[in-house]
């Protein structure tokens, strides 16, 4: 977090296991989507989608990843957009 005269800035990181990369095509752009599964007491498994902006970085099914992202909400459900640099934490 960092404070510049008054503003706080929060970089929010999505930590996790790609368990699957999904390509859309909508209109001719594809899309790709990484998700990862989110473990709770409270909702017990669910889904986390990510679409990505940026796929400078290879990676796979299985690997260990940190991104940035941004977080949306619109009619009752959450979208989460990287905005930074995938890093590999474990191949």
């Amino acid at each position: 977090m960092k404070n510049i005269k008054g503003l706080i800035i929060t970089k929010i990181i999505a930590s996790g296991r790609i368990e699957h990369i999904q390509i859309k095509d909508f209109q001719g752009v594809k899309t790709t989507v990484l998700q990862m599964i989110n473990k709770s007491e409270k909702k017990g498994f669910e889904i986390i989608k990510i679409k990505l902006t940026d796929e400078s970085v290879s990676f796979k099914e299985g690997d260990m990843v940190n991104i940035p992202i941004s977080i949306s909400t619109m009619n009752n459900s959450i979208f989460y957009v990287q905005n930074g640099k995938i890093e590999i934490v474990k191949a």
